[in-house]
């Protein structure tokens, strides 16, 4: 009988770790020292894209240079990232550190997640869902009943950051009688999170019950409603926590599906993301690449070359929300299933 196929365990991989180090810092090494010579090999490829004779302007020069500069600085990012996950005593500190949470326990009782056509029929799913809402939001972004305030676009979110809360709330009480109960209060914290998102995206009732933005809120607000998401540097911190949120998620739902065969501990199973979001979190990611990195996104560059690239701003929440959707309905199986084994 032929060997079960074992994923990779990319964590132990230190010879993979200090090659994306030393890859990394070379890039931002070249780019910094030879950012001259990469920028006319840009200006070269601009060149050959267009039929006839083309001038770059100051501005697209100066983008261009940003992009290099960012680029490099992301090498070292990925060196500093990557060389500590090499050395072999920075690995057994941290496997030390995260092994009482991570690996599989004895009293386990979740079953391994399967990667076959329930997994495949599901990221079939996020995918298709996140590229019709990316066409059709930016595709009739003038149409009030479809993205404008109080459109679908705004209500699916509502709904879905309350239906959210609801299901975290559901999920703390099932894992309440379980081993697992201290989890309860993180599913308490994003119930609230979701219950106080929700409320922002209708303005706590303002436009439903028609009532005036405080003097001090709307002095402030620059949509003049009762919301805090929409100040300046609250609006600034959810544009960031949506970018790293992303990020993060996708990150653990890597290292989820690696850890996977190895055995993973259920507490880690119902904190952890599945890549099935992995196509919504790669998008939410390219529409909130933020202003250091815009003129770096290679995606968001070619979707703009070819006339596809974001337009408005309603595709991320409206991706978050089935995100949370997913999240929190997959672990009140995950919980109940846990309550039930518990009583």
């Amino acid at each position: 009988m032929p060997p079960t196929p074992q994923l990779p365990n990319i964590f132990k991989e230190a010879d993979l770790w200090t090659a994306m180090g030393v890859l990394g810092l070379l890039l931002g090494l070249v780019l910094l020292v030879f950012d001259g010579l990469v920028f006319s090999l840009v200006e070269s490829l601009i060149d050959v894209a267009h039929t006839g004779p083309y001038v770059l302007s100051d501005k697209n020069s100066s983008e261009i240079n940003e992009g290099i500069r960012t680029w490099a600085w992301a090498g070292f990012v990925v060196a500093i990232v990557a060389f500590p996950l090499g050395n072999l005593r920075f690995r057994a500190w941290m496997t030390n550190t995260l092994y009482s949470a991570f690996p599989r326990q004895h009293a386990d009782s979740l079953r391994p997640d399967r990667y076959g056509k329930e997994f495949v029929a599901a990221f079939l799913g996020v995918l298709v869902f996140s590229v019709l809402v990316h066409w059709s939001l930016r595709t009739f972004l003038d149409n009030e009943w479809l993205e404008g305030e109080d459109g679908l676009s705004e209500w699916w979110s509502v709904a879905t950051y309350l239906v959210s809360a609801g299901l975290a709330i559901f999920v703390a009480v099932s894992l309440k009688t379980t081993k697992h109960s201290k989890l309860k209060y993180f599913y308490l914290v994003l119930a609230v999170v979701f219950f106080l998102g929700g409320m922002e995206e209708i303005s706590w009732g303002q436009r439903i019950f028609d009532w005036r933005t405080p003097g001090i809120m709307g002095e402030i607000n620059f949509q003049d409603e009762t919301t805090l998401h929409n100040i300046n540097f609250a609006n600034n911190v959810i544009f960031e926590v949506l970018f790293w949120g992303s990020a993060l998620g996708l990150v653990g739902g890597v290292c989820r599906m690696t850890a996977n065969r190895r055995g993973l501990s259920d507490s880690m199973r119902m904190f952890l993301p599945s890549l099935t979001m992995a196509p919504a979190l790669l998008l939410i990611l390219v529409w909130r690449t933020g202003e250091l990195w815009r003129t770096a996104n290679i995606p968001r560059l070619v979707m703009d070359h070819f006339n596809c690239g974001p337009r408005g701003s309603e595709v991320p929440e409206v991706l978050l929300g089935l995100c949370l959707i997913i999240y929190t309905f997959t672990n009140l199986q995950k919980a109940r299933c846990l309550n039930r084994i518990a009583s």
